[in-house]
């Protein structure tokens, strides 16, 4: 059996030397993988000889299948591992997406949106477009914010259990740059959010929206675009299906449903607190940036003292230039901060904020689908039908032996009016096929049901893993900070002997 097509790309961005990858590189690998350390630990002495430090292509395979495994809850061993390969020809197919999910944060494509230089349409009506750049595909598209807009509605009713990302909201009449640009941060959070989903980064629909160079609008009127959601393709389903859903299920989404309110309004609190930080140090630049002109205007203004032969006031005015000078340079270097704080930990924490509000809705969808009751339904309905059904042939079996036995007295004809034997028939008929359609209806919503748990538990794996990317949050802002610190330090210091030289004796202005 050929190795999933994932492996190798791991084992690839592992960066191999002489065909073999590090063991800390594996480490690395398999440490975003959502499972406990103890869990990587021992898949680690399973693979790799305590004595060894590079494993081979095959290994790293093992290592990524045990992980599969694992995710499972299946029991660690390679003795397991080989039953599992041998019995999983029938279970390829829907193990593979599985797979994928595993090692989702390989090969990520990033979604760079600009804006177009020129707006379309009259006055108050003019709308903005936008560039679309995907680096992965190299592919460059004009979109406006309908067609954004089109592309999520579309999404939502091809794939109603898996986490949508949200879109920045609309707006009537002229929007202000302000309004404009956090629409334009929203728009590319939420493509990026496509490309980090494993599914549906890959959706034909998704594809076409990145890659299509004509305008969408156009595209749209000579295509034939599905609304069928995902399920409808994929019945019936294999029994190995119902397997691979946790038993636990119910419990885990439970849980995270009972956490994320609470979660989103900390987010929340976060990124409006983060944004005033980011606004103060904004502040500070400007402040410090209209001090130093200012030094460097008063240094022009005091440049000749009315004392035609005084030195230290030549020297104060010199200073005053130069004191202005790092302070611009101060200046600077908080503006940058403000920038890396903007486009760094507060986009970083929005971007979380949303996945926490997507998943929440998708718990939100799941409840109102379960409130419609649709099965229950079909079993109070199937459970009347038969009770009717019972009373007809009751009644028609009664019919019929009375008609019977009149025939048999001689009675004639009239003595059961309406009694004919087959008068029932067609109603029997139709209340049979009415049983059987909603029984096939009501097989067709379990097997749907079935689906639906395992796409709820790929996407909550999904989110699990998405809690991979919050340590990049913190070490990205603590490295601007620290970069910052130091700028501004060294800044600092470099003035200090220049102010410390500037003259300071009373008798030095005689």
């Amino acid at each position: 059996m050929p190795l999933p097509a994932i492996y190798t790309t791991a084992f690839d961005l592992a960066q191999p030397s002489g065909g073999k990858v590090t063991v800390l590189a594996l480490n690395k690998i398999l440490a975003v993988s959502g499972l406990p350390p103890a869990t990587i630990d021992k898949i680690l002495n399973i693979v790799v000889a305590p004595t060894r430090s590079r494993i081979t292509k095959g290994e790293c395979s093992v290592a990524l299948a045990l992980v599969a495994m694992a995710q499972k809850n299946m029991d660690l061993s390679i003795e397991n591992l080989t039953a599992h390969r041998e019995g999983s020809n029938s279970d390829e197919a829907s193990g593979s997406s599985q797979r994928d999910v595993h090692l989702w944060f390989l090969n990520l494509d990033v979604i760079r949106i600009t804006f177009a230089p020129e707006k379309e349409g009259i006055f108050l009506f003019r709308h903005t477009n936008y560039i679309v750049e995907s680096k992965a595909r190299q592919t460059t598209v004009i979109r406006r914010y309908s067609d954004f807009w089109w592309l999520l509605e579309i999404l939502a009713k091809r794939f109603p259990y898996r986490i949508l990302p949200n879109l920045p909201p609309k707006r009537l009449g002229v929007a202000d740059e302000v309004f404009l640009e956090r629409r334009l941060r929203g728009l590319t959070r939420f493509m990026n959010a496509l490309m980090r989903h494993p599914v549906l980064k890959n959706d034909p629909l998704v594809i076409s929206f990145l890659t299509e160079p004509v305008e969408l609008a156009l595209w749209r009127k000579n295509v034939v675009i599905s609304t069928e959601d995902e399920f409808t393709r994929k019945l019936p389903i294999s029994e190995s299906l119902v397997k691979q859903v946790p038993m636990d299920l119910e419990l885990q989404l439970e849980s995270i449903k009972r956490r994320l309110p609470a979660s989103v309004e900390y987010y929340r609190s976060m990124v409006h607190v983060m944004d005033r930080v980011q606004k103060r140090t904004e502040a500070n630049a400007g402040d410090y940036m209209r001090f130093s002109l200012a030094l460097n205007a008063l240094a022009d203004c005091e440049k000749h003292c009315h004392v035609e032969e005084c030195y230290s006031c030549g020297q104060l005015s010199q200073g005053y230039g130069k004191v202005g000078s790092h302070i611009g340079q101060a200046s600077n270097a908080l503006e940058e901060q403000a920038r890396a704080t903007q486009r760094g930990v507060v986009e970083d924490l929005k971007r979380h904020r949303d996945l926490l509000v997507s998943v929440m809705e998708l718990m939100q969808r799941r409840e109102r689908a379960k409130e419609s009751g649709l099965v229950e339904m079909l079993k109070k309905r199937i459970t009347n039908q038969e009770q009717k059904l019972t009373h007809l042939r009751t009644t028609a079996a009664a019919t019929a032996a009375a008609a019977a036995a009149a025939r048999a007295e001689g009675a004639g004809d009239g003595g059961y009016g309406g009694g004919e034997p087959g008068i029932y028939d067609a109603q029997i008929e139709k209340l049979v096929q009415g049983i059987q359609s909603d029984r096939a209806e009501m097989e067709m919503q379990s097997q749907r049901a079935i689906l639906i748990n395992h796409t709820l538990s790929m996407e909550i794996l999904y989110y699990h893993k998405s809690q991979a990317l919050i340590a990049s949050i913190y070490q990205n802002f603590v490295h601007e900070q620290i970069k910052t610190s130091r700028g501004l330090t060294d800044t600092w210091e470099s003035l200090s002997p220049i102010v410390h030289d500037l003259p300071m004796e009373v008798n030095a202005f005689n």
